[in-house]
Order: C-alpha cells, then sequence, then structure tokens
C-alpha cells in the first residue's frame, strides 16, 4: 500500500521535468494555524542538555511509531511533514515573537530560503536555517495536528564563523531525560566529510550534512547518557578527527579553543587551546 506513495525514478529525466512531476506528487500544504509550542523541559537534567549559546533543551511525549521511514531534503524540495515543520517553526521564531520573549536582544529574522538542512522519522522533524547573522533550529512533533509539540532556539551567532573545533552543536532534544530518541542540529567546519553518532552500544546513525550544516535523528529509545553516546567526525579520507560526548555543553568541553587573536572562546581554560575553526560549506550530503 505504501508503495504507491514512493515517488518515480528522476535520475533519467530532464531536470525541470524531475522537479515538477516531484511538485505535483508532493502538491503543498496550507500552513496550520499557528499554536504556542508545548514544551516540557526536562528540569532534572538541564544543565546536562543545555547549550552553552543558549538553545533549549526540550523532551517530548514519544509517539507511537508507525512508520521509521526516514526524509531528508533541501529546501526546494520539502515533504508535507517537513514543510509543516518549517513553516512551524518560522512562525515560532518571527522577529516579532523573538522580541516578545527576549526583548532588547536582536532578533534573527529568517525565512524559508535560509532552510539549511531538514530531516524527518514518521512524524517528528527537524529543520535549520541559518544566515550570516545567526541561526534557527526547531525539532516538530505531529506539525499542524491537535498534538502538536515541540521547542527550537534561535541566537546571533557568538563568534561569528568561528567553531569550537569541526563541530558545533545548536540543538539536543530528547524523548527522555537521559537519552531516547534524539534529534541535533549544527554546523560543521569544511573538515567534515561526515559525521555519525555513535551510541556507545554498537549502534550508529550518519547525521544528514548540506552545507555546512547538519542534522540527525535517531529512533532508537535505548540510547542512553550513560553509555556516553559520541558525535565523530571524518575527514575526506575517512579518518576520525574529532570525537566529542553528545550531551556535554559547549561551555563544558574539555578543551579549549581561541579565535584568531588568541584569546579563548570556547571550553573550559586550559593551558593548551586549540584553533578554533572556521564554519565551511559542503555539498557532502549523507544520512
Amino acid at each position: 500500500m505504501n508503495d504507491i506513495l514512493d515517488l518515480p525514478i528522476e535520475r533519467d529525466l530532464p531536470p525541470e521535468t524531475a522537479r515538477a512531476m516531484r511538485a505535483r506528487i508532493l502538491g503543498f500544504v496550507n500552513p496550520p494555524p499557528a499554536r504556542t509550542p508545548r514544551l516540557r523541559i526536562a528540569v532534572a537534567v538541564a544543565v546536562l542538555l543545555a547549550v552553552a549559546s543558549g538553545a533549549a533543551a526540550v523532551v517530548w511525549d514519544r509517539p507511537e511509531r508507525s512508520t521509521v521511514r526516514v526524509l531528508a531534503m533541501g529546501p526546494g524540495e520539502l515533504s508535507p511533514t517537513l514543510q509543516d515543520a518549517a513553516d512551524r517553526c518560522l512562525q515560532w521564531n518571527s522577529p516579532q515573537r523573538q522580541d516578545r520573549q527576549n526583548p532588547g536582544e536582536q532578533p534573527v529574522p529568517v525565512s524559508l530560503a535560509d532552510l539549511a538542512v531538514a530531516t524527518a522519522r514518521g512524524d517528528r522533524a527537524l529543520v535549520l536555517f541559518m544566515t550570516d547573522v545567526g541561526y534557527a533550529t526547531c525539532n516538530v512533533q505531529g506539525a499542524g495536528t491537535a498534538r502538536e509539540s515541540g521547542g527550537g532556539a534561535t541566537e546571533p551567532w557568538p563568534h561569528g564563523a568561528w567553531l569550537p573545533g569541526p563541530v558545533q552543536r545548536l540543538l539536543l532534544a530528547s524523548t527522555e531525560s537521559d537519552g531516547g530518541d534524539v534529534s541535533v542540529s549544527g554546523r560543521v567546519s569544511s573538515r567534515v566529510h561526515r559525521l555519525v553518532l555513535d551510541h556507545g552500544d554498537g549502534h550508529t546513525t550518519a547525521a544528514r550534512l548540506s552545507e555546512g550544516a547538519f542534522g540527525l535523528m535517531t529512533s532508537d529509545a535505548r540510547l542512553k547518557a550513560s553509555n556516553d553516546p559520541q558525535l565523530v567526525s571524518y575527514d575526506a579520507g575517512g579518518t576520525e578527527i574529532d570525537r566529542r560526548p553528545l550531551f556535554q555543553a559547549e561551555d563544558q568541553l574539555e578543551r579549549c579553543y581561541t579565535g584568531p587573536d588568541g584569546k579563548r572562546i570556547y571550553g573550559k581554560a586550559t593551558s593548551h587551546c586549540r584553533p578554533a575553526e572556521k564554519w565551511g560549506a559542503l555539498a557532502t550530503i549523507g544520512g
């Protein structure tokens, strides 16, 4: 039954024809009425999950799993699930709402044209918008339905294009206080050609990389912080270049990183800091 929903093979079609066919099949979904996102914050582990830059630590109720199919597309090729999630994230992060929630802080205006990466698993979706000024990222469950929930984060870049090493995590959300299904978004340097989540129990999940951004979603409710899951980066030759704990906040990094002027901008103060790496765009797609 589900086979009839699969898109036809289009590699032999002219690009314009393929795009038109995809648009006809996927269609367009009218944005649902705005709802206030219903967040359930894991208070006991807020320090564990919170990102130093101010990104929200969010826990959502796990839905019944009717499918494990993964969709990962760019801004010009969104499924209805991803379109709804992108629309909802834009509403949650409108400049007007940012002004109300964070008076005095610089808003980060984003539009659909700024969508850097989007991925979905069942009715769960993760979207990340990035500009030269900052970012907005959201995880959304059941967008446009009565049980819609989720959360996100938005902030100007604290140190511009400089990252704490090859990877910078922007949002981490989990279905349990110490693990469960997780959604992670962030950005990477140009050295990163592959990024995976090592669950610490023999399982791994590959991230989607697109133009210096990444999105990662798991459906392994067995993932636990006690297993010390790690984000692992690889270069173009397949060599591991970085490994860091998934649940470690940016300001708790054991390594420290310095900006171009030699001053520490990330991590704990130590005597041996590494140079921060510059955010870089790649056309590599994975996951």
